[in-house]
């Protein structure tokens, strides 16, 4: 069966945002939707459609150092008054077409998703279901990439991100409660300095145009070792290269997802980079984000910081 995406926007990689109540137009007259970034809420026609549906968000979030998903779903008895303003709803539904999937923005509240999957049957759901799978993820961290976005955006730290792009010439967002930060040469470490969970962004620029995964990692590791040093000497930040790093390239940026670790110490967790090149000035600028929560799931974490990386720009 041919799966067929209507009206399916691809929106290039713009994670978590950290409010229950979901933000959007206030022009749309309608309550703010119900939920948390990631949370699903599925309904579908019969049990068999329903587990099927449900395994599509089970599949481990990458570059982890443990399994997890950033999804959590829930099963409803379709869409009345208790469930239509939830965040994000996935209906799915026998048809007499091939498999096909619909989405709407806001149909009931304000920064809502809901997608409608239709299928004819179980098992052409299950011929499909790598497809369907990939799509319905994308549309959803779409949505979330592009809430989040638009959260900092009106919620941001001026002056730090005036600090970035006084060091740095870039402009990126940082949101507001990201308050602790650190300089080096063409360099800037910022943190939310979480208890639970330790939020940070590093920018860094250096001479010369490098486009691939080698040449990337060791840039990191030297940078990265010249700024963020563990407690005694000998203790630096470095790149755990024996589980591998993920590369993608596209067009004029490149992404890096790995883990890293605090070399002479216990310390470690995972980061996303973003790279681009800055042919005018002759120079490769990243922009990255990494977590340290050794007790807590990381997936959601990660998604959110991920969403401020895809803000940066060159000035």
């Amino acid at each position: 069966m041919k799966v067929e995406t209507i009206l399916y926007e691809l929106v290039a990689g713009i994670a978590m945002a950290t409010l229950c109540a979901c933000s959007g137009d206030s022009r749309l007259g309608k309550p703010q939707c119900i939920g948390e970034p990631y949370d699903v809420a599925l309904t579908a026609d019969d049990k068999e459609l329903e587990r099927m549906a449900a395994g599509m968000f089970s599949e481990p979030m990458k570059a982890l150092p443990q399994q997890e998903t950033p999804f959590k779903t829930r099963v409803i008895d379709g869409i009345n008054d208790a469930t239509r303003y939830f965040r994000t709803i996935v209906v799915v539904k026998k048809s007499q077409q091939d498999t096909k999937i619909k989405y709407e923005k806001n149909p009931f509240a304000k920064g809502q998703l809901m997608i409608v999957v239709a299928t004819p049957s179980a098992e052409a759901l299950r011929t499909d279901s790598q497809k369907v799978a990939k799509t319905l993820q994308r549309l959803i961290d779409n949505h979330e990439m592009k809430m989040a976005i638009s959260h900092d955006a009106k919620s941001h730290n001026a002056a730090l991100m005036k600090t970035i792009d006084e060091t740095l010439g870039c402009q990126i967002t940082i949101p507001a409660d990201m308050t602790m930060w650190k300089t080096g040469e063409s360099f800037v470490w910022i943190s939310d300095d979480g208890q639970k969970i330790m939020r940070n962004l590093c920018i860094y620029a250096t001479k010369g145009i490098r486009t691939d995964a080698k040449s990337l990692a060791d840039i990191r590791d030297s940078v990265m070792a010249a700024n963020i040093k563990g407690e005694h000497d000998g203790m630096y930040m470095a790149t755990e290269r024996r589980t591998g790093l993920l590369f993608s390239h596209d067009g004029n940026s490149m992404t890096m997802r790995g883990l890293w670790q605090m070399k002479g110490d216990a310390m470690g967790g995972p980061f996303v980079s973003r790279t681009i090149i800055d042919s005018t000035r002759n120079r490769t600028v990243t922009a990255e984000a990494f977590i340290y929560a050794p007790a807590t799931s990381k997936a959601r974490a990660m998604k959110r910081l991920e969403s401020i990386l895809y803000t940066i720009k060159l000035r």
